[in-house]
Protein backbone atom coordinates (compact mmCIF):
# COMPACT_ATOMS: atom_id res chain seq x y z
CA UNK A 1 0.00 0.00 0.00
CA UNK A 2 2.82 2.14 0.89
CA UNK A 3 4.44 1.92 -2.60
CA UNK A 4 0.71 2.51 -4.10
CA UNK A 5 0.36 5.64 -2.58
CA UNK A 6 4.38 6.96 -3.64
CA UNK A 7 3.54 6.01 -7.00
CA UNK A 8 0.42 8.26 -6.59
CA UNK A 9 1.41 10.82 -5.43
CA UNK A 10 4.59 11.37 -7.74
CA UNK A 11 1.62 10.81 -10.32
CA UNK A 12 -0.46 13.75 -9.19
CA UNK A 13 2.58 16.07 -8.82
CA UNK A 14 4.35 15.31 -12.32
CA UNK A 15 0.89 15.64 -13.04
CA UNK A 16 -0.15 19.05 -11.70
CA UNK A 17 3.66 20.12 -13.49
CA UNK A 18 2.47 19.44 -16.35
CA UNK A 19 -0.89 21.17 -16.32
CA UNK A 20 0.60 24.30 -14.74
CA UNK A 21 2.97 24.66 -17.70
CA UNK A 22 0.53 24.62 -20.53
CA UNK A 23 -1.91 26.47 -18.02
CA UNK A 24 0.67 28.91 -18.32
CA UNK A 25 1.40 28.67 -21.85
CA UNK A 26 -2.98 28.89 -22.30
CA UNK A 27 -3.07 32.04 -20.23
CA UNK A 28 0.05 33.78 -21.94
CA UNK A 29 -2.25 33.02 -25.35
CA UNK A 30 -5.20 34.19 -23.94
CA UNK A 31 -3.41 37.57 -22.72
CA UNK A 32 -2.22 38.15 -25.44
CA UNK A 33 -5.58 37.77 -27.68
CA UNK A 34 -7.01 40.04 -24.99
CA UNK A 35 -4.65 42.68 -25.32
CA UNK A 36 -4.82 42.20 -29.02
CA UNK A 37 -8.36 42.44 -28.96
CA UNK A 38 -8.38 45.46 -26.65
CA UNK A 39 -5.51 46.88 -28.78
CA UNK A 40 -7.33 46.25 -31.96
CA UNK A 41 -11.18 47.98 -30.27
CA UNK A 42 -8.76 50.83 -29.12
CA UNK A 43 -7.78 51.68 -32.85
CA UNK A 44 -3.65 50.45 -32.08
CA UNK A 45 -2.30 48.29 -34.46
CA UNK A 46 -1.76 44.52 -33.39
CA UNK A 47 1.68 43.89 -31.95
CA UNK A 48 3.09 41.49 -33.97
CA UNK A 49 4.51 37.92 -32.54
CA UNK A 50 7.53 36.77 -33.99
CA UNK A 51 8.06 32.96 -35.14
CA UNK A 52 10.81 32.52 -33.25
CA UNK A 53 9.38 33.89 -29.96
CA UNK A 54 6.32 31.28 -30.88
CA UNK A 55 9.12 28.32 -31.61
CA UNK A 56 10.88 29.06 -28.43
CA UNK A 57 7.63 29.29 -26.05
CA UNK A 58 6.45 25.85 -27.88
CA UNK A 59 9.72 24.56 -26.85
CA UNK A 60 9.44 25.56 -23.22
CA UNK A 61 6.46 23.56 -23.39
CA UNK A 62 7.51 20.52 -25.23
CA UNK A 63 10.65 20.58 -21.98
CA UNK A 64 8.09 21.11 -19.42
CA UNK A 65 6.42 18.22 -20.63
CA UNK A 66 9.11 16.14 -21.39
CA UNK A 67 10.35 16.12 -17.91
CA UNK A 68 7.18 15.66 -16.23
CA UNK A 69 7.16 12.73 -18.15
CA UNK A 70 10.38 11.69 -17.15
CA UNK A 71 9.50 12.44 -13.42
CA UNK A 72 6.82 10.25 -13.76
CA UNK A 73 8.86 7.28 -15.33
CA UNK A 74 11.22 7.33 -13.04
CA UNK A 75 9.00 7.48 -10.16
CA UNK A 76 7.14 4.30 -11.17
CA UNK A 77 10.51 2.41 -11.79
CA UNK A 78 11.33 3.01 -8.26
CA UNK A 79 8.26 1.92 -6.60
CA UNK A 80 8.57 -1.06 -9.07
CA UNK A 81 12.21 -1.53 -7.68
CA UNK A 82 10.91 -1.14 -3.65
CA UNK A 83 7.73 -3.16 -4.49
CA UNK A 84 10.42 -6.27 -6.07
CA UNK A 85 12.68 -5.20 -3.02
CA UNK A 86 9.78 -5.98 -0.68
CA UNK A 87 8.33 -8.85 -2.61
CA UNK A 88 12.25 -10.51 -2.30
CA UNK A 89 12.18 -9.83 1.34
CA UNK A 90 8.60 -11.48 2.12
CA UNK A 91 9.69 -14.39 -0.07
CA UNK A 92 13.18 -14.76 2.19
CA UNK A 93 11.20 -14.70 5.32
CA UNK A 94 9.02 -17.22 3.87
CA UNK A 95 11.48 -20.02 2.89
CA UNK A 96 13.22 -19.10 6.33
CA UNK A 97 10.12 -19.87 8.11
CA UNK A 98 9.53 -22.97 6.12
CA UNK A 99 12.80 -24.40 6.76
CA UNK A 100 12.62 -23.58 10.62
CA UNK A 101 9.13 -25.38 10.80
CA UNK A 102 10.36 -28.26 8.86
CA UNK A 103 13.72 -28.61 10.59
CA UNK A 104 11.52 -28.38 13.81
CA UNK A 105 9.12 -31.12 12.25
CA UNK A 106 12.00 -33.76 11.75
CA UNK A 107 13.10 -32.94 15.17
CA UNK A 108 9.70 -34.18 16.13
CA UNK A 109 10.00 -37.23 14.04
CA UNK A 110 13.18 -38.30 15.27
CA UNK A 111 11.94 -37.78 19.03
CA UNK A 112 8.68 -39.97 17.72
CA UNK A 113 10.83 -42.55 16.38
CA UNK A 114 13.08 -42.84 19.21
CA UNK A 115 10.02 -43.23 21.34
CA UNK A 116 8.04 -45.73 19.85
CA UNK A 117 11.81 -47.79 19.09
CA UNK A 118 12.20 -47.99 22.96
CA UNK A 119 8.62 -48.70 23.39
CA UNK A 120 8.62 -51.77 20.91
CA UNK A 121 11.47 -52.62 22.65
CA UNK A 122 10.30 -52.91 25.96
CA UNK A 123 7.22 -54.25 24.81
CA UNK A 124 9.22 -57.20 23.73
CA UNK A 125 11.41 -57.83 26.75
CA UNK A 126 8.27 -57.58 29.21
CA UNK A 127 6.66 -60.27 26.74
CA UNK A 128 9.52 -62.23 26.77
CA UNK A 129 10.17 -61.91 30.32
CA UNK A 130 6.42 -63.49 30.54
CA UNK A 131 6.91 -66.42 28.97
CA UNK A 132 9.48 -67.33 30.57
CA UNK A 133 7.58 -67.03 33.97
CA UNK A 134 4.74 -68.78 32.26
CA UNK A 135 7.16 -72.04 31.92
CA UNK A 136 8.78 -71.83 35.07
CA UNK A 137 4.93 -72.23 36.54
CA UNK A 138 4.30 -75.45 34.10
CA UNK A 139 7.31 -76.91 34.45
CA UNK A 140 5.91 -79.31 37.07
CA UNK A 141 2.95 -80.13 34.71
CA UNK A 142 5.22 -80.86 30.80
CA UNK A 143 7.32 -83.21 33.15
CA UNK A 144 4.17 -85.17 33.97
CA UNK A 145 2.82 -84.89 30.44
CA UNK A 146 5.99 -86.24 28.86
CA UNK A 147 5.92 -88.99 31.23
CA UNK A 148 2.93 -89.77 30.26
CA UNK A 149 3.12 -89.81 26.38
CA UNK A 150 6.26 -92.34 26.91
CA UNK A 151 3.43 -94.87 28.10
CA UNK A 152 2.74 -94.68 24.57
CA UNK A 153 4.03 -98.49 23.51
CA UNK A 154 3.76 -97.47 19.74
CA UNK A 155 7.29 -95.75 18.91
CA UNK A 156 5.70 -93.62 16.39
CA UNK A 157 2.37 -92.53 17.94
CA UNK A 158 4.49 -91.61 20.82
CA UNK A 159 6.75 -89.05 18.84
CA UNK A 160 3.60 -87.89 17.10
CA UNK A 161 1.61 -87.42 20.42
CA UNK A 162 5.30 -84.84 21.46
CA UNK A 163 4.97 -83.39 18.78
CA UNK A 164 1.57 -82.38 19.03
CA UNK A 165 2.27 -81.15 22.61
CA UNK A 166 5.12 -78.88 21.23
CA UNK A 167 3.17 -77.49 18.59
CA UNK A 168 0.58 -76.10 21.27
CA UNK A 169 2.88 -74.72 23.44
CA UNK A 170 4.59 -72.96 20.45
CA UNK A 171 1.69 -71.77 18.61
CA UNK A 172 0.72 -69.47 21.48
CA UNK A 173 4.33 -67.81 21.00
CA UNK A 174 3.91 -67.74 16.95
CA UNK A 175 0.54 -65.63 16.88
CA UNK A 176 1.15 -63.69 19.67
CA UNK A 177 4.36 -62.77 17.85
CA UNK A 178 2.21 -61.97 15.09
CA UNK A 179 -0.35 -59.77 16.69
CA UNK A 180 2.63 -58.18 17.96
CA UNK A 181 4.00 -57.47 14.84
CA UNK A 182 1.11 -56.22 13.04
CA UNK A 183 0.05 -53.85 16.30
CA UNK A 184 3.69 -52.36 15.40
CA UNK A 185 3.02 -51.67 11.58
CA UNK A 186 -0.29 -50.04 12.49
CA UNK A 187 1.87 -47.83 15.41
CA UNK A 188 3.75 -46.94 12.20
CA UNK A 189 0.87 -46.10 10.07
CA UNK A 190 -0.68 -43.77 12.88
CA UNK A 191 2.72 -42.19 13.05
CA UNK A 192 2.36 -41.65 9.31
CA UNK A 193 -0.48 -39.71 9.60
CA UNK A 194 0.36 -37.91 12.51
CA UNK A 195 3.36 -36.30 10.63
CA UNK A 196 0.37 -35.41 7.76
CA UNK A 197 -1.41 -34.02 9.87
CA UNK A 198 1.00 -31.74 11.13
CA UNK A 199 1.81 -30.27 7.91
CA UNK A 200 -1.52 -29.71 7.58
CA UNK A 201 -1.89 -27.85 10.74
CA UNK A 202 1.12 -25.67 10.09
CA UNK A 203 -0.90 -24.35 7.24
CA UNK A 204 -3.33 -23.31 9.08
CA UNK A 205 -5.77 -26.36 8.31
CA UNK A 206 -8.27 -27.48 11.09
CA UNK A 207 -7.11 -30.99 12.24
CA UNK A 208 -8.83 -31.85 15.37
CA UNK A 209 -10.66 -34.33 14.48
CA UNK A 210 -7.77 -36.08 12.92
CA UNK A 211 -6.01 -35.37 16.08
CA UNK A 212 -8.95 -36.87 18.58
CA UNK A 213 -8.84 -39.89 16.32
CA UNK A 214 -4.85 -40.84 16.15
CA UNK A 215 -5.39 -40.27 20.43
CA UNK A 216 -7.99 -42.83 20.30
CA UNK A 217 -5.88 -45.43 17.63
CA UNK A 218 -2.81 -44.96 19.96
CA UNK A 219 -5.09 -46.21 22.84
CA UNK A 220 -6.46 -48.61 20.85
CA UNK A 221 -2.68 -49.65 20.01
CA UNK A 222 -1.71 -49.96 23.76
CA UNK A 223 -4.51 -51.76 25.18
CA UNK A 224 -4.07 -54.52 22.29
CA UNK A 225 -0.61 -54.89 23.70
CA UNK A 226 -1.72 -54.92 27.16
CA UNK A 227 -3.70 -57.99 25.78
CA UNK A 228 -1.15 -59.50 23.67
CA UNK A 229 1.34 -59.53 26.06
CA UNK A 230 -1.47 -61.51 28.84
CA UNK A 231 -1.93 -63.87 26.34
CA UNK A 232 2.02 -64.71 25.71
CA UNK A 233 2.02 -65.43 29.41
CA UNK A 234 0.12 -68.23 28.99
CA UNK A 235 0.86 -71.59 28.84
CA UNK A 236 -1.32 -74.42 26.67
CA UNK A 237 -0.03 -77.73 28.40
CA UNK A 238 -0.99 -81.66 28.52
CA UNK A 239 -3.32 -82.09 31.23
CA UNK A 240 -1.64 -85.16 32.70
CA UNK A 241 -4.22 -86.02 35.70
CA UNK A 242 -6.63 -85.83 32.87
CA UNK A 243 -5.22 -88.78 31.24
CA UNK A 244 -6.44 -91.84 32.87
CA UNK A 245 -6.84 -95.69 32.23
CA UNK A 246 -8.71 -98.13 34.04
CA UNK A 247 -6.79 -101.07 33.03
CA UNK A 248 -2.18 -101.16 33.10
CA UNK A 249 -0.98 -98.72 30.00
CA UNK A 250 0.90 -102.16 29.51
CA UNK A 251 -2.05 -104.09 28.32
CA UNK A 252 -4.14 -103.36 24.90
CA UNK A 253 -6.95 -102.13 26.69
CA UNK A 254 -4.29 -99.69 28.90
CA UNK A 255 -2.98 -98.46 25.83
CA UNK A 256 -6.16 -98.00 23.68
CA UNK A 257 -7.86 -95.94 26.59
CA UNK A 258 -4.55 -94.31 27.09
CA UNK A 259 -4.69 -92.90 23.47
CA UNK A 260 -8.73 -92.03 23.37
CA UNK A 261 -7.79 -89.69 26.81
CA UNK A 262 -4.62 -88.22 25.09
CA UNK A 263 -6.50 -87.52 22.03
CA UNK A 264 -9.54 -85.74 24.44
CA UNK A 265 -6.71 -83.87 26.73
CA UNK A 266 -5.40 -82.39 23.50
CA UNK A 267 -8.56 -81.57 21.78
CA UNK A 268 -9.21 -79.70 25.17
CA UNK A 269 -5.73 -77.40 25.03
CA UNK A 270 -6.24 -77.18 21.75
CA UNK A 271 -10.07 -75.29 22.15
CA UNK A 272 -8.71 -73.30 25.14
CA UNK A 273 -5.66 -72.24 23.03
CA UNK A 274 -7.63 -71.09 19.97
CA UNK A 275 -10.87 -69.53 21.73
CA UNK A 276 -8.14 -67.20 23.32
CA UNK A 277 -6.73 -66.24 20.13
CA UNK A 278 -9.92 -65.75 18.35
CA UNK A 279 -11.12 -63.58 21.16
CA UNK A 280 -7.46 -61.80 21.26
CA UNK A 281 -7.82 -61.04 17.13
CA UNK A 282 -11.63 -60.55 17.30
CA UNK A 283 -11.88 -57.98 20.22
CA UNK A 284 -8.45 -55.84 20.97
CA UNK A 285 -6.79 -56.24 17.70
CA UNK A 286 -9.96 -56.01 15.76
CA UNK A 287 -10.77 -52.61 17.71
CA UNK A 288 -7.40 -51.06 16.58
CA UNK A 289 -7.39 -52.08 12.62
CA UNK A 290 -11.18 -49.54 13.54
CA UNK A 291 -9.33 -46.98 14.82
CA UNK A 292 -6.96 -46.81 12.96
CA UNK A 293 -8.94 -47.13 9.64
CA UNK A 294 -11.09 -43.88 11.29
CA UNK A 295 -8.16 -41.94 11.77
CA UNK A 296 -7.01 -42.35 8.08
CA UNK A 297 -10.50 -41.43 6.96
CA UNK A 298 -10.71 -38.11 9.40
CA UNK A 299 -7.10 -37.51 7.85
CA UNK A 300 -8.56 -37.91 3.88
CA UNK A 301 -11.22 -35.07 5.06
CA UNK A 302 -9.11 -32.04 5.48
CA UNK A 303 -9.30 -29.69 2.70
CA UNK A 304 -5.87 -29.47 0.46
CA UNK A 305 -4.75 -32.94 1.82
CA UNK A 306 -2.14 -34.29 -0.60
CA UNK A 307 -3.64 -37.28 -2.44
CA UNK A 308 -0.45 -39.05 -2.78
CA UNK A 309 0.55 -38.98 0.10
CA UNK A 310 -2.66 -39.99 1.77
CA UNK A 311 -3.11 -42.94 -0.67
CA UNK A 312 0.46 -44.30 0.31
CA UNK A 313 -0.40 -44.16 3.70
CA UNK A 314 -3.86 -45.83 2.98
CA UNK A 315 -2.08 -48.94 1.31
CA UNK A 316 0.61 -49.19 4.60
CA UNK A 317 -2.42 -49.33 6.75
CA UNK A 318 -4.23 -52.42 4.60
CA UNK A 319 -0.71 -54.51 5.28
Amino acid sequence: MRILRTVGIVSSAAALLLSASVAFAQESAATSATQEGDATAAGVPRPVVAPAAQQELKKEVQDVRKEAQTRVQNAREDAKKLMESKRAEVKSGMEAKREDAKKLMETKREEAKTLIENKREEMKTLMETKREEAKTRVEEKKVKAEKRLSDIKDKAKQEAAQRLAKQLEELNSHWTDRFMETLNRHSDVVQKIQDRAAIAASAGKDVASTTAAIASAKTAIETARTAVIAQAAKAYVLDASTVTTTAATTTSKGQSELMKNLKTSFQTVHKALFKDLFALRDGPMTEVRKAVHSAFQTLGKIPGIDEKNATSTAATSNQ
